[in-house]
């Protein structure tokens, strides 16, 4: 009894601080969980400054606004032949279909982040020639606010362009001249979308994007086998700063045991890009032997408000899925391209429509001796009739247009749900036909997605 009252007498005063202590200790404990956040972090200030940068493109890049990523950018669903419209899952960042943000857990944390490796081989009738590339692909991040209002955001490319062609020719009295198209630049968007999730079985979405990015085109007229002419060059920059925006709906219900079946639609509204436009013409000459070209003279310069019209576009999907065992799914999508416009003048372009289907299974997900067991493997494939229709030396349109075969696997990362995404694609775009260029590529996308828990109460004894 008496070493129980001097106990309480001597008692050190219990500090209000201690509480908020203790959290401090739990929070920091949790080492796994920052240092993912610190790295989504930094690789989100990387992906804004890298994905800036274009890339050696597609002579075909000097069309429209160049050349379209209208494919998905999430890695795993690159393996699955691009289809998106449909697929869901607790751990995936679908941004084709806002609408799938709504279908992701509530507790996690989702980062995802991608590159690409692409080697191609660009040949006529005659010729051929090989190019290659690396970029940057995607960033994104997405999480729960309510159990049924999730969000997300990130960065991503939206079209690139580069291109150089010479087109050689002999005027009468004149003597061979040369024209060349020179392009560069592209443009990107970062996205803030949001999804809502309505009922059991619906979900409703909506993506915001920034549009940002620059552009250059010039043609140089040359006349190499007279003095009496001098050349001339034609150069437009545009910068691009404007807003677009999609949406999605997504409907899942359970079809069997441990099964469900997805629909999905998509849509892109209609939309003018506002930017800047700088045209500057000049004329110059060239010394032949050293091939440096010397400025004579500005013809024209102005700077003027730019506006392109960008066309709507629909999709459709399906998707089945059994837990985490398989999932299958089939896209279809069409864009008005013969609404594209800029500065009010078409661009005579056609309009496009895309399938695509892929399937994905892990032979036994729970298995804790086999790692191969767990790996997740896809394939898919896609064809795409292209926005592009070019006549050829034969006299005859030729549509261009793309087919693509894909595989990819998910490789899970030891104690945590997070995993790192491969996905191979082999495909081919354009055509030889009436002498136009075809290419053939091989592209390697590689990616890590970051699954962390968030909001969970531990308890401590």
């Amino acid at each position: 009894m008496l070493n129980e009252l001097k106990n309480r007498i001597f008692a050190r005063p219990k500090c209000p601080l201690e509480g908020w202590k203790s959290v401090l200790k739990i929070t920091f404990m949790k080492i796994p969980f920052l240092k993912s956040i610190l790295l989504a972090f930094l690789l989100a200030c990387f992906g804004i400054v890298a994905v800036a940068q274009a890339d050696v493109d597609s002579p075909y890049s000097l069309f429209g606004i160049g050349q379209v990523n209208n494919r998905s950018m999430n890695t795993r669903l690159k393996g699955m032949g691009g289809v998106a419209n449909a697929m869901y899952g607790g751990g995936l960042i679908n941004a084709e279909n806002p609408a799938s943000y709504a279908k992701i857990d509530s507790l996690a944390f989702l980062f995802d982040a991608g590159l690409y490796f692409k080697t191609s081989t660009f040949s006529t009738s005659n010729l051929s020639e090989k190019a290659n590339n690396a970029s940057f692909d995607h960033v994104t991040m997405c999480f729960g606010l309510t159990p049924w209002w999730k969000t997300a955001i990130g960065v991503k490319p939206f079209s690139t362009s580069g291109y150089t062609m010479l087109i050689d020719d002999v005027e009468p009295g004149i003597g061979k001249t040369t024209t060349r198209f020179k392009g560069k630049g592209g443009l990107n968007r970062v996205f803030w979308g949001n999804a809502f999730k309505i009922g059991k079985h619906f979900a409703l979405g909506a993506n915001a994007y920034y549009v940002f990015g620059n552009s250059q085109a010039e043609t140089s007229l040359y006349f190499p086998d007279s003095a009496y002419y001098i050349g001339s060059r034609r150069s437009v920059d545009v910068m691009v700063r404007s807003f677009m925006f999609d949406y999605g709906v997504l409907f899942n219900t359970n079809v069997g045991d441990d099964m469900q079946i997805g629909v999905g639609l998509t849509y892109t509204q209609k939309i003018n890009l506002k930017g800047e436009q700088t045209l500057f013409i000049r004329s110059f000459e060239e010394d032949v032997d050293t091939e440096v070209e010397y400025l004579i003279d500005t013809i024209s310069y102005g700077v003027s408000e730019m506006k392109t019209t960008m066309p709507q576009g629909f999709g459709v999907g399906v998707s089945l899925q059994k837990g985490s065992d398989w999932a299958v799914g089939a896209d279809f999508n069409w864009t008005q391209w013969s609404q594209f416009a800029r500065q009010g003048k078409t661009d005579n372009l056609q309009n496009s429509w895309m399938t695509s289907v892929g399937a994905e299974f892990t032979p036994r997900h729970t298995s804790i001796s086999g790692y191969f067991s767990r790996v997740t493997y896809r394939f898919g494939g896609f064809y795409e009739q292209g926005f592009i229709n070019l006549p050829g030396n034969d006299g005859l349109d030729h549509s261009i247009n793309k087919v693509g075969v894909t595989a990819g696997m998910s490789l899970p990362l030891p104690r945590t749900l997070s995993k790192v995404n491969m996905a191979l694609e082999i495909g081919q775009y354009g055509t030889r036909e009436g002498g136009l260029i075809q290419e053939r590529y091989a592209k390697v996308n590689v990616g890590i997605s970051v699954f962390e828990r968030w909001f969970m109460k531990r308890k401590y004894k």
